[in-house]
């Protein structure tokens, strides 16, 4: 398994930033959906408007979700490294 993401690690990175670059194009649009919300009378549209939030916000969480343990893991790695070369010293 680490062979393969040594391989392919560059691809994974465009696809994290594909990813990342959704998310924030989503949380735009989530904030456009909050202010229309407010002008909109409809229950029908408010629901969709919801719903569509919703959807919105929880890719959004799922993006930052994926973005933490990766700086936790990195972090992980990092100090796994420092520990080792410590050790042999």
């Amino acid at each position: 398994m680490i062979n393969t993401l040594k391989k392919y690690w560059f691809f994974l990175l465009i696809a994290l930033i594909g990813i990342n670059y959704a998310g924030f194009h989503l949380l735009g649009e989530s904030i456009g959906i909050s202010d229309a919300l407010e002008h909109v009378e409809s229950e029908q549209v408010i629901r969709k408007l919801k719903q569509k939030d919703f959807l919105y916000m929880l890719f959004i969480d799922a993006v930052l979700i994926l973005d933490f343990f990766l700086v936790l893991f990195f972090l992980f790695i990092a100090g796994r490294k420092i520990v080792q070369l410590i050790i042999k010293k």
